[in-house]
């Protein structure tokens, strides 16, 4: 019994300090909003600074990257619009200061082109979000009960007929959404990118500091994550080049 009585007392302890993280979080990103607007973008950045660790999502990473960028941090500045642009990937006004960053930055890798095809499809697949796409799995969960229901206690043979196509085509639905769900958590939160953020980078051919260098990257420029050994990732540029780079040489996205 005591057991218990300490455990709920431990857990209102930590709802309370949680609650408190989150005041102050409010607080702070409200001072550092102030601040910019003002002109005082050191201010403003040491305001969003405290609020993010009891914050995540678009406002803070985006506020904060236009603080980095105001002070001419342009890595910092990249890290956070990539950041924000996974909760929102298709959001215009990041994607436009994004561009303008990247526009400061050395290098100048070409992209490999993609089909309009699959612009459309990745912003559509990301569109909503997890939370979005769980909200509409919700919805569609309830239709579907509504169909079977009505496919289950209707007397008419064209009531049944519609609604067991149509809970069918709902079901089917909600497994896509569900999809789409869980596809759009691995990208907020999956390890797939990172920013360079050594002014110059010696690219590997193999994760050791004595092979070979394959090419060179300067700070602000982002990689994609293929994979990992021990101190070392394995990226790839947008050009398609690969090689390995020290952790200590860049930050997540």
């Amino acid at each position: 019994m005591k057991k218990l009585f300490f455990l709920l007392i431990i857990i209102g302890f930590s709802y309370e300090l949680s609650a408190q993280g989150i005041d102050y979080a409010k607080d702070q990103f409200s001072l550092g909003n102030d601040a910019y607007m003002k002109g005082d973008y050191e201010t403003a950045l040491n305001h969003f600074l405290e609020a993010e660790p009891n914050t995540e999502g678009l406002a803070i990473n985006y506020n904060l990257g236009n603080a980095y960028f105001k002070l001419g941090q342009i890595p910092e500045c990249i890290l956070h619009y990539e950041r924000a642009l996974r909760f929102d990937p298709s959001n215009e006004d990041v994607q436009y200061n994004l561009s303008i960053a990247n526009d400061l930055i050395v290098d100048k890798i070409e992209v490999l082109p993609k089909s309009k095809f699959q612009i459309w499809w990745r912003t559509f697949r990301y569109s909503l979000g997890p939370d979005g796409w769980a909200k509409l799995c919700i919805a569609l969960a309830l239709v579907a009960v509504l169909l079977f229901l009505l496919y289950y206690f209707s007397h008419s043979t064209n009531v049944r007929r519609l609604a067991f196509f149509g809970g069918l085509i709902g079901f089917l639905l909600l497994v896509f959404a569900y999809t789409l769900a869980v596809s759009a958590e691995n990208y907020r939160y999956a390890e797939k990118s990172a920013i360079i953020f050594t002014d110059k980078v010696d690219v590997k051919s193999e994760p050791r500091g004595g092979s070979v260098n394959v090419f060179v990257l300067h700070a602000g420029t982002k990689v994609d994550i293929l994979s990992r050994e021990g101190e070392w990732y394995e990226v790839k540029i947008a050009s398609g080049a690969q090689g390995w780079i020290y952790q200590d040489e860049l930050k997540l996205v």
